[in-house]
């Protein structure tokens, strides 16, 4: 999800796909470069393990009538891939990442978001460099900010935070440019916060060829865990560029009844990822699973909304104005 997993989202730089352990980058067999045995690989494995056809409405079989025929007239492997590149744009998945070959630039993805500045709210205590930074923002009023669940500090840096913010009442955490990453670290920084195991969520894998073959529900839960762990309220900021396992998370906390979500609808793009590297060095990366609700529903192309709906203007931020959070501040201030 989430990756498998902002507008940080998701090149993740597939050179580094080997690498990371929710992926399992698969080389793929010796084959033939020809521009047509490239496509077809290409298109056969999206169809065999690609999880979102029927969410997103895509017949694929029509876009492989439409673009085979292109690949079959391409004279070299570089307009083969502009050409593999066209028909998956036709999927608008942002999870969806194409390189053309290990010295290229990625030829399919998202690209970055502005952050917020957040100087004029929080005296920041400390910037951990996994992508954690927290301080405080009043007495009893502790801030986290998480920009990513990739790497393998992320959880261990929460711990520092949640020591360091020791006796604090109510904590802000702030995902609103959280760009994925590993799901085990978007349940074990949850964790920190739970009292009980809780089920959080649901996810389906692809299993067969038809593309509605799936397994069945799968827990995702939250087991309490770590040396510390926060019983107070939490307030989590999210917006449009919260994104797969931090989407995870959002759930996650959630479910475990403390937390009040304030912010716009998270990104909606989910799935752990199907991973594929070429004898050619094409790699590309695709979600072959579907995550779910606790009330059983799909959220893909549609994120999970927010408790107290709240948009930042692009005027508001240009004047450092950050009413998403100001209103988490109002919320976390009031006596209880």
């Amino acid at each position: 999800m989430m990756q498998g997993t902002g507008r940080t989202r998701r090149i993740l730089a597939i050179a580094a796909l080997a690498g990371c352990a929710a992926c399992g980058a698969v080389l793929g067999p010796d084959q033939s470069s020809a521009p047509l045995a490239l496509f077809d690989q290409v298109w056969s494995d999206f169809d065999l393990h690609y999880s979102l056809f029927i969410v997103k409405h895509v017949n694929w079989d029509s876009l492989r009538a439409i673009y085979r025929p292109l690949a079959e007239h391409a004279k070299n492997e570089n307009t083969a891939q502009s050409i593999v590149v066209q028909m998956i744009s036709n999927l608008h998945d942002g999870h969806i990442q194409f390189r053309g070959g290990p010295a290229g630039e990625p030829l399919f993805g998202n690209v970055a978001a502005p952050t917020v500045t957040y100087g004029k709210y929080v005296d920041f205590r400390a910037s951990l460099p996994g992508g954690v930074s927290y301080g405080t923002i009043a007495p009893g009023i502790g801030f986290i900010q998480i920009s990513t669940f990739e790497g393998t500090d992320v959880v261990h840096e929460v711990d520092t935070a949640l020591a360091a913010l020791n006796g604090v009442r109510a904590v802000i955490i702030d995902l609103r440019n959280n760009d994925g990453g590993l799901l085990d670290n978007a349940t074990g920084a949850a964790s920190r916060f739970a009292q009980t195991r809780t089920t959080a969520a649901y996810v389906r894998y692809r299993n067969g060829p038809a593309h509605t073959d799936f397994t069945k529900y799968i827990e995702q839960q939250v087991l309490p865990a770590g040396p510390i762990r926060f019983t107070g309220d939490v307030y989590l900021l999210t917006s449009r560029n919260t994104v797969s396992a931090a989407e995870l998370f959002v759930m996650c906390m959630h479910s475990l009844g403390n937390t009040t979500v304030v912010g716009d609808t998270t990104a909606g793009e989910t799935g752990s990822p199907f991973s594929r590297e070429l004898q050619n060095g094409w790699t590309y990366q695709f979600p072959e699973s579907i995550e779910y609700t606790l009330a059983g529903n799909a959220f893909e192309d549609i994120g999970l909304p927010p408790d107290v709906a709240v948009k930042n203007t692009n005027q508001q931020v240009q004047q450092l104005i950050d009413s998403q959070l100001q209103r988490a501040i109002t919320l976390a201030m009031q006596p209880k």
